[in-house]
């Protein structure tokens, strides 16, 4: 609506009184599909698809919306578009999207558009770190292999265990943080912020924790053996963090209890709960009806 009202050298109040949109509290969101469609020119059906806010929910069987980010309940990301991808569409304001949590990567124009960047001018070009661009990749190829719920999940928690354990144990002797500053830095040629340069440096490692902890195995591991062992030695088997060895209150064994404990009680009290601690965060195809159950 705000690219609508620029376009026309209005304001978005000024168009909604044109249009005769009030735009309350209570009002629906659906409520301005009519009169962006009458604005536009384009078919309501079109406005659907590129507008996940006008999305038909979390489960559908309509074509079309399989995959795309879900904005109920904040359960994808709005961020902002890769500003370069912006300006080759020949777009000069800022655009704001939906999108879901690997989206850290732009791999045609090699730019952090991920966790830290919350307006165009945060994102930072990574042109010099091309296991960076990899794993957004690599990203992309777990989700396939493990499903973008547990993916999602998983990189939540390697994230922020991987960080954690990066800010407390690491005291960066050797200046890598500060030389990468140097080089990492936003449109108007400042350094990004630590906790961006850190996921951008680590990000190669943060997937790669990923996918260990996507992977079903180490939980089963874990329950036969009575200890994360395993877990702690494939840490650094895949060159994680060599020479990890799990403590009590680290952020990583404190994300494996919290994990293990929200499995048991999903099976206890049903798969209902998935949605509850696992949520999904694009729209999925609705179940396929159950056959009737013979007499």
């Amino acid at each position: 609506m705000r690219r609508v009202a620029a376009a026309n050298h209005v304001s978005g109040e000024g168009l909604r009184e044109l249009l005769g949109v009030r735009m309350l509290k209570r009002t629906p969101i659906a409520a301005l599909i009519e009169p962006l469609s009458i604005v536009t020119g384009f078919e309501e059906s079109v406005l659907c698809l590129a507008l996940p806010e006008f999305g038909p929910g979390a489960v559908t069987n309509e074509h079309g919306h399989f995959g795309r980010p879900l904005t109920q309940q904040k359960r994808s990301l709005e961020r902002p578009a890769c500003r370069r991808c912006v300006h080759a569409a020949g777009i000069q304001g800022p655009v704001h999207r939906w999108t879901t949590h690997e989206q850290n990567v732009c791999l045609r124009h090699r730019l952090w558009i991920g966790q830290g960047c919350t307006v165009p001018g945060d994102q930072v070009d990574i042109s010099m770190l091309p296991s960076t661009s990899r794993a957004q990749r690599h990203h992309q190829n777990l989700i396939r292999r493990h499903g973008r719920r547990w993916v999602r999940d998983a990189f939540s928690g390697a994230r922020s265990a991987f960080l954690g354990l990066v800010e407390g144990h690491f005291a960066d002797p050797f200046g890598i943080i500060g030389e990468a500053q140097l080089h990492l830095r936003d449109v108007g040629g400042q350094p990004a912020p630590s906790s961006t340069t850190l996921g951008i440096l680590f990000h190669p490692q943060i997937v790669t924790l990923t996918g260990l902890l996507a992977n079903p195995e180490w939980a089963w591991r874990a329950r036969q053996s009575g200890h994360i062992g395993w877990l702690a030695a494939e840490v650094t088997h895949r060159d994680i963090l060599v020479g990890y060895a799990p403590k009590e209150n680290d952020p990583l064994v404190q994300w494996v209890e919290g994990h293990l404990l929200h499995r048991r009680f999903v099976a206890a009290y049903g798969y209902k709960l998935h949605d509850v601690f696992f949520p999904e965060e694009t729209v999925r195809p609705s179940p396929p009806p159950r056959a009737p159950s013979g007499s």
